[in-house]
């Protein structure tokens, strides 16, 4: 089989990379030496967390994909019972008043992170097995069934963001696979009936609702971090202060290397350059979509569709929080914000694109409408050895 590499996904996702880096360093350098006696500490974290991700990412993109369908069952349920050890005394690890890591000491993962992009790998196979059938409701119902358990435990961690996303995620990825329209409106009012109550239940999250109206209202408490990404912005201008040389970073904003980091971007490279790295998230998305477009099958199709979607619109919802356009969400910026789990998860979900890239020679491409071109599944031969 002829396994190509799509280059340039590679550098949209190299430069990105390598800009984490280097901001990592710059927002957490002073802060880094005075708490951990090491300017390099977090760098050095976040490195390693590259190399991981790195070595699963060229794993990942040499591994046929009907090797990664075959092992997605133990897949989903090693992320389950991850999920459920967040709960577990002495397991879990706690911060910010959120319970979302597992690990010992200054070892933390994040299941949520990888579950995402297996309950997509889930979802894509089902889809897949049953292209042609999304008109039978018992279909659809086992369909959204799949993401249910990862939702359930992620929700009361609580993550209420990472939800939403994997919610939106499972509906798209039905969406691309020819749910009828009549079943989508179906299934996204009830979950908006379910996610308005839940959203309410909290504080917390009526508080970030409220500093996204008005942030000068709560300039205090939920929305200190807006106001200061703005005037961190400001001070940037269009071309920065230089790299290194910002003042939030120092004193306005807690933590800037992680989920704020775009607003020391603006602020030391200037307005310009913010614009041109979300131009390379342009470059990733567009080739995230070339490669559903021309993958070989259903399941490349919707795998590398919503893999795409998720990068994307976790950078989208990062900077668009910086930007006050929308409320608060505690998403990082992929490949750039400081933080082992999404890194290699990341990593990882882009050597899956690449691994469906690699294969989209070997059958039959996608063309007008996702299930046009294939085969439905009562017309296909099985394989030797099948029933």
């Amino acid at each position: 089989m002829n396994r190509r590499t799509d280059l340039w996904l590679l550098l949209a996702v190299g430069a990105l990379v390598l800009l984490g880096l280097v901001m990592v360093y710059s927002a957490s350098a002073v802060v880094a030496g005075d708490t951990a006696g090491d300017p390099l500490y977090f760098f050095k974290r976040q490195l390693i967390a590259v190399g991981v991700g790195g070595v699963a990412c060229a794993v990942t993109a040499l591994t046929p994909l009907s090797l990664i369908r075959r092992w997605r069952l133990a897949a989903y349920v090693a992320c389950l019972v991850a999920l459920v050890l967040v709960f577990v005394p002495g397991l879990q690890h706690k911060a910010n008043g959120a319970a979302r890591w597992i690990g010992f000491g200054s070892l933390h993962i994040q299941p949520s992170e990888f579950t995402k992009i297996v309950v997509l790998i889930m979802m894509a196979d089902f889809l897949d097995r049953w292209r042609g059938f999304l008109g039978d409701w018992r279909v659809v119902l086992r369909a959204v069934l799949i993401p249910v358990p990862a939702l359930a435990l992620i929700l009361p961690e609580p993550d209420f963001g990472t939800t939403a996303i994997l919610a939106g995620l499972s509906g798209l990825i039905l969406f691309i696979a020819g749910m009828r329209l009549s079943h989508i409106a179906i299934v996204g009012g009830a979950a908006v009936a379910l996610g308005i109550p839940v959203m309410m239940a909290e504080a917390y999250r009526m508080e970030r609702l409220t500093s996204f109206l008005d942030p000068w209202a709560v300039a205090d408490a939920e929305g200190y971090h807006t106001i200061q990404s703005w005037v961190a912005m400001h001070s940037g201008g269009l071309w920065g202060q230089g790299l290194g040389n910002s003042m939030a970073k120092l004193y306005f904003l807690p933590e800037p290397w992680t989920d704020y980091i775009g607003a020391v971007i603006a602020e030391e490279l200037g307005l310009l350059r913010l614009g041109l790295v979300m131009a390379v998230f342009g470059v990733l998305v567009w080739r995230g979509l070339a490669i559903a477009r021309k993958a070989r099958d259903p399941f490349g199709l919707f795998l590398a569709s919503t893999i795409t979607a998720m990068i994307g619109l976790n950078a989208f919802f990062n900077l668009a929080v910086i930007m006050g356009m929308v409320p608060p969400k505690g998403l990082v910026l992929p490949f750039i914000s400081y933080g082992a789990s999404a890194m290699i998860a990341n990593l990882w979900a882009v050597g899956l694109l690449l691994s469906i890239s690699a294969e989209a020679e070997a059958g039959p491409v996608a063309v007008a409408s996702p299930v046009e071109g294939w085969p439905l599944r009562h017309e296909l031969q099985p394989e030797p050895g099948q029933a």
